[in-house]
């Protein structure tokens, strides 16, 4: 790849995954700590540029190297994925997006349901409020992360993994198992219980089990994309 023409992949915020023409599910990610990743990214001098995917809310990067991709499902994100990668000669990759683990397959009632009908409602317009007891049937989504050294395997892959609830030790353990299976060159582990809108706490983790802690998005930033542009 050729040197001082560097660019960058940050993936950030959340995916929304439809229910029918009105309602989605979602989850709370705001992008914030992906959005200042992008900007450190940007600051390196031999930063080109960054290609910012995110969800549809999500902060954006105030740098003019971002270019901003907004996508909303999960299918919507790979196809955005795959283009970049086909089009770019992408340094790394710092997915740090919260990805929907599953998407509707069916919408169906409880009545019907329990009547052995599985055929499902149609979900083309607003669903009527009027029924009591809907029942959603779904199923996984596609794996983003495993996608990148598929496509990019010349890339460094940062990954992102959250848990609730989990002790220092069981949040590392998971991150080194992402980071083997996914090939990454190190994984940020954090628990929801240590998110806030005044600290985030996390591990970064990498392949020699190095652990650092962080208290904060600016440090947790600043640590990410200094590993990012030490190691290319």
């Amino acid at each position: 790849m050729e040197e001082g023409r560097r660019k960058f992949l940050v993936t950030a915020g959340g995916t929304s995954e439809k229910i029918d023409a009105v309602r989605r599910i979602t989850n709370s990610a705001t992008g914030t700590l992906g959005s200042r990743i992008a900007e450190q990214l940007a600051e390196d001098p031999r930063t080109e540029s960054v290609f910012y995917i995110c969800g549809q809310t999500a902060v954006r990067p105030k740098t003019p190297k971002a270019e901003i991709l907004s996508v909303g499902d999960v299918a919507d994100l790979e196809q955005t994925v795959r283009r970049v990668l086909a089009a770019h000669q992408i340094h790394a990759v710092i997915h740090s997006m919260a990805v929907s683990d599953y998407r509707v397959k069916t919408i169906t009632t409880r009545r019907l349901w329990e009547s052995g009908c599985r055929s499902g409602l149609q979900r083309e317009g607003k669903l009527p409020s009027g029924e009591e007891e809907l029942v959603l049937v779904l199923e996984p989504t596609v794996k983003i992360i495993s996608l990148f050294k598929e496509l990019a395997p010349a890339a460094l892959l940062v990954g992102f993994k959250l848990l609730d609830g989990a002790s220092r030790d069981e949040l590392c353990e998971a991150a080194f198992r992402l980071l083997e299976k996914n090939r990454c060159a190190c994984v940020f582990a954090n628990d929801m219980r240590d998110i806030t809108e005044e600290k985030h706490r996390g591990f970064l983790v990498d392949g020699n089990k190095n652990i650092e802690e962080y208290g904060d998005k600016a440090s947790i930033a600043r640590a990410i994309a200094r590993h990012v542009l030490e190691k290319l």
